[in-house]
C-alpha cells in the first residue's frame, strides 16, 4: 500500500511541477496542459489496474463532469479578485467559495 501511495504521489508531483514551470514561461501552454485531464487519465488507469468495477467507473466519470463544471467558477473569480486584493486573500476566498459550491452540490446529489 505504501508503494502505491508513493507512486501516485510522485506522478502527481511531476504533473504539478511540469505545469507550473511551463505556465511561468508560457501561460497559454500551461493552461492548455492544465485543461487536459491528465490526473483523470492517471486515476482511471490506476482504477483499472486495481480491478475497479464498471459502476464505480461510471459514477466517477459522471461526478467528475459535475465537479469540474463547478470548479470552473474558481478561475474567473480568482482572476477578478486578484486585481483588487492580495494574492492569498484572492486565492483563499475563491477556493472557499468553490468549496461551498462543492458542498452544496454534494448535499444535493447525496
Amino acid at each position: 500500500m505504501f508503494l502505491d501511495i508513493a507512486i501516485k504521489s510522485i506522478i502527481g508531483g511531476l504533473l504539478i511541477g511540469i505545469v507550473s514551470t511551463l505556465a511561468q514561461k508560457n501561460p497559454t501552454l500551461g493552461a492548455i496542459i492544465m485543461g487536459i485531464p491528465l490526473v483523470s487519465f492517471c486515476t482511471l488507469a490506476i482504477m483499472y489496474y486495481s480491478g475497479t468495477d464498471y459502476q464505480t467507473f461510471k459514477t466517477f466519470c459522471y461526478q467528475t463532469v459535475y465537479f469540474v463544471a463547478i470548479s470552473l467558477v474558481f478561475f474567473p473569480l480568482f482572476a477578478s479578485t486578484y486585481q483588487h486584493v492580495n494574492f492569498w486573500i484572492s486565492l483563499l476566498s475563491s477556493a472557499g467559495l468553490t468549496a461551498v459550491l462543492f458542498y452544496c452540490f454534494y448535499k444535493f446529489i447525496g
